[in-house]
C-alpha cells in the first residue's frame, strides 16, 4: 500500500474503534495471544474497551516495516485518534527492548521484551494437561544451536542487504540505471567482507553469548531466543499434538489464568484503565 492507502485503511480502523485507538500486532497470530495475556478470550470484532486490536496479515506489508509505518502516519490524526504499535524484539537485547516497553515510555510505538510474542506465554503457566512443567533453563539450552545459526544468518544477510544481492533487484523508473564498474567495484568489497569472516568461530561466539544470557535469567534469553519454537518444537513434542491446537491450549490456558501482569500493567498505564 502507498500512504494514501494506507491512510484510508487507518481511518477506517478507527471508524471500528469507539475508544479512537487502534494497536496494530505484527502478525495476524499475535492477536489471540494478546488477549490471552490480558487475560481474555479472544472477542468478537478484536474490540476491548473500544480498542482495536488489529493483527497485520499478507497483503498489509512486512510485519515491522508495516507496522512503523502506521504509527508514523497515525501522528496525522493528532489529538483525535491514538495509533499505537508493538514490534517484536528480534534477537535484540532485554535493556534495550524494556526501554520501548517498561515505563515511563509512553509510546506510540512499542517493542515486546522477549524475541515475539509467544515468548511471553510461559511466564503466563504451563497448562496443566501437559503434565510435568518444563525446567525452562535447560529445554530452552538444548536450543543454543539454532539460536547461533540464525545469528550468523542475520550476519550474513545484512552483508547481502549492503550489497543488493539479499532478493532480485529491478530497475527503478525516475532512478538512474546501475553501472557494471560500480556495481563490481560494491561487490569486491563485499568478497573481501565474507571471505574474512570466520563463521564457525562466529557461530560459537553467538552459542556462548546465548548461554551467557541465559545464566543472567530466562528474561534475557527469551530475547535471543525465537518464542515460535515453542509451539512449533517443544509443545508439539511434548503433547504429540499439531501446533495449531498446542497454541490453542496454551492461549486458553493465559486467559483462564488471568493473563500476564506486565502487559496487563502496560495496559492500564497506556489505555488507562485495568483491563
Amino acid at each position: 500500500m502507498n500512504d494514501k492507502e494506507l491512510l484510508n485503511s487507518l481511518a477506517n480502523d478507527l471508524r471500528d474503534a469507539p475508544a479512537r485507538c487502534v494497536i496494530y500486532l505484527e502478525g495476524k497470530t499475535d492477536v489471540d495471544i494478546f488477549f490471552a495475556l490480558l487475560g481474555h478470550t479472544r472477542p468478537s470484532g478484536d474490540l476491548h474497551q473500544g480498542v482495536l486490536i488489529r493483527g497485520l496479515q499478507e497483503g498489509d506489508g512486512s510485519g515491522s516495516i508495516a507496522v512503523q509505518r502506521r504509527v508514523e502516519l497515525g501522528a496525522t490524526f493528532g489529538a483525535s485518534a491514538r495509533i499505537l504499535g508493538f514490534l517484536d524484539g528480534d534477537g535484540a537485547a532485554l535493556n534495550p527492548l524494556s526501554g520501548q516497553f517498561d515505563a515511563p515510555f509512553a509510546g506510540p510505538l512499542f517493542s515486546w521484551k522477549a524475541y515475539c510474542i509467544e515468548n511471553l506465554l510461559p511466564k503466563a503457566g504451563w497448562p496443566p494437561t501437559w503434565g510435568t512443567v518444563p525446567n525452562w533453563a535447560t529445554e530452552i539450552r538444548n536450543y543454543s544451536p539454532y539460536v547461533g545459526l540464525n545469528r550468523v544468518h542475520r550476519n550474513f544477510a545484512q552483508i547481502l542487504a549492503r550489497l543488493n544481492i539479499a532478493r532480485f533487484t529491478n530497475p527503478i523508473a525516475g532512478q538512474a540505471l546501475l553501472r557494471e564498474a560500480e556495481v563490481s567495484r560494491e561487490l569486491q568489497q563485499g568478497k573481501d567482507e565474507i571471505m574474512q569472516r570466520d563463521v564457525q568461530q562466529e557461530f560459537r561466539n553467538e552459542v556462548t553469548s546465548f548461554k551467557a544470557a541465559l545464566l543472567q535469567g530466562l528474561d534475557h534469553a527469551h530475547c535471543l531466543f525465537n518464542g515460535k519454537w515453542l509451539l512449533s518444537h517443544l509443545a508439539v513434542t511434548r503433547t504429540r499434538k499439531s501446533a495449531e491446537d498446542c497454541r490453542s491450549a496454551w492461549v486458553a490456558h493465559a486467559a483462564a489464568v488471568g493473563g500476564l501482569n506486565e502487559v496487563k500493567d502496560w495496559w492500564t498505564r497506556i489505555i488507562g484503565k485495568a483491563p
